[in-house]
């Protein structure tokens, strides 16, 4: 009987390495037809195609050969967060986002976290709140209804395709973070990703290098062209435009910043140094985006931060906390000021209309907002419609056209009001739950709330003043449900903390 068992055990072994073999000749001819393919029109396409093929069939290769890859999937799927990592197949056109059926590298490996979980016997999703489960099918009915009244376009469709893929990340990253070590995890991920977003800017800014790889990030000639780059000097890194840039780093930035100043003793000493560096390089990031409304967002997010987690500390530890707050600070100040005069300039120069430029755009939406208050105009419907409803002394939807620099504006006026005051109430749900678990007894919780909520006040201060649709798959959005799915990690082992008695 055990040499039958063996007999098989050998057998198995050697399906499992042939099924490896197969794998990688199959990525190998992915990625040979992708890089033949270079030159025609679809060459990214292709080329993006073959990496998602390749991605997927080295996941499957390893779990046959029951190699430890998940931590490597884990940072993989953080990563995605920091360079274009989607393509859009049957393209309607090269004005929206998505401008077709987006396949997106982060949902990919999204649902292979959440199908790793769930093999693992892992419950999904168990620690979202019924209050932001609800409101989240209630949103996606109200989007689907704007769909549909539009005449289910096909860009609306793919819209309502790419904002279920947002809430499949969300899902991904409460299900999966919610225990110490992958939270952790991911903080330090995401300090890597502001950290490399950080150098990159600095070298673009230096030594205009990497500028020319739209297919990964660093913008096309019309995105850049919209954002003044290239007049004023300003660089994406690899978030598209430097105005994104600016949102996503000021964003994320406090998750990074908080576990530091609250003093997560859980940090080891080169995850603290790894975070200190990746704060120093997204703010020269965020300050050669030349993004004023993120200037704002950051120095706001970082009085918060700071403030709270002065009353976190214990009395001894504040001491150590006024001496750390003034050390980073005379740090900082050191590594930016090779720029001040990148943001005198920034601040007194004229703005050349883009701040007058948003009040007939305002005007513009509030009017589509009036004729379409239940559904809207539907979903990536802006662009559409615009000029039917635009009414402004100088026709502002000629002279600009572009969607309302206001992101609730945007939202409202494709879906109704009912859905904008849906999205609302889902930021304000999170920044509740981030309310209630600053007070937790496990540090690390508090610490990574305090910067969650710290996160939310940038978001919304960059999204008061920038244009998102609902259903984009552009970085700001997509990192906005990142923060959603962080609270709900949160609020799971806020849980399992108070159940196993775990303080710190």
């Amino acid at each position: 009987m055990s040499s039958i068992a063996r007999n098989r055990s050998v057998a198995v072994d050697a399906a499992k390495r042939i099924a490896i073999i197969i794998a990688m000749f199959a990525a190998a001819g992915a990625i040979g037809y992708g890089v033949i393919a270079i030159g025609s029109g679809r060459s990214a396409q292709t080329l993006g195609i073959g990496v998602f093929i390749t991605v997927i069939l080295a996941v499957a290769s390893a779990v046959l050969l029951e190699l430890p890859v998940v931590r490597f999937v884990r940072f993989a799927f953080i990563s995605t967060f920091f360079f274009k990592a989607d393509i859009n197949l049957f393209k309607v056109n090269e004005l929206e986002d998505p401008s077709g059926l987006n396949i997106s590298l982060s949902v990919v490996l999204a649902v292979v976290l959440i199908a790793y979980d769930h093999f693992a016997g892992r419950e999904v999703g168990k620690g979202i709140s019924r209050a932001f489960a609800y409101s989240a099918a209630f949103l996606l009915l109200i989007a689907s209804a704007s769909v549909l009244y539009a005449g289910g376009e096909a860009l609306g469709v793919f819209s309502l395709v790419s904002l279920v893929s947002s809430f499949i990340i969300a899902l991904a990253i409460a299900s999966h973070f919610g225990d110490r070590e992958r939270l952790i995890d991911l903080v330090v991920g995401i300090g890597v990703g502001i950290g490399f977003t950080g150098i990159t800017a600095i070298a673009q800014y230096t030594v205009e290098f990497p500028t020319s790889l739209p297919a990964l990030g660093t913008g096309t000639e019309d995105e850049l062209l919209g954002t003044q780059s290239q007049l004023l000097s300003r660089v994406p890194a690899f978030l598209r435009t430097p105005t994104e840039m600016a949102w996503v780093v000021s964003s994320l930035l406090p998750i990074v910043l908080a576990p530091l100043l609250c003093r997560v003793k859980t940090l080891l000493s080169w995850q603290r140094i790894l975070l200190i560096a990746s704060i120093a390089a997204g703010s020269a990031a965020v300050i050669l985006s030349l993004a004023r409304g993120s200037w704002v967002g950051i120095v706001v997010a970082s009085i918060i931060v700071t403030v709270t987690s002065w009353f976190v500390l214990s009395f001894n530890e504040r001491r150590q906390f006024i001496l750390s707050v003034g050390l980073g600070s005379i740090l900082l100040v050191i590594v930016l000021l090779p720029f001040a005069g990148r943001i005198y300039e920034r601040i007194s120069s004229d703005d050349q209309g883009s701040a007058l430029i948003r009040v007939p755009l305002m005007e513009n939406a509030i009017r589509m907002i009036e004729a379409n208050p239940l559904v809207g105009v539907g979903l990536s419907g802006y662009r559409t419609y615009m000029t039917k409803y635009d009414e402004t002394g100088m026709f502002v939807s000629e002279a600009f056209p572009n969607p309302v620099h206001n992101v609730f504006a945007h939202i409202t006026s494709e879906i109704g009001i009912p859905g904008g005051l849906v999205f609302v109430l889902l930021i304000l749900i999170c920044l509740y739950e981030c309310f209630k678990l600053g007070f937790d007894h496990d540090i690390l919780v508090a610490a990574i709330a305090i910067g969650l909520a710290a996160g939310f006040v940038a978001f919304i201060i960059s999204a008061m003043k920038e244009p998102g649709s609902l259903g984009s798959v552009r970085p700001p959005l997509r990192t906005l449900f990142l923060m959603f799915g962080v609270v709900f990690a949160l609020r799971a082992l806020a849980v399992r903390s108070r159940t196993r008695g775990v303080a710190q």
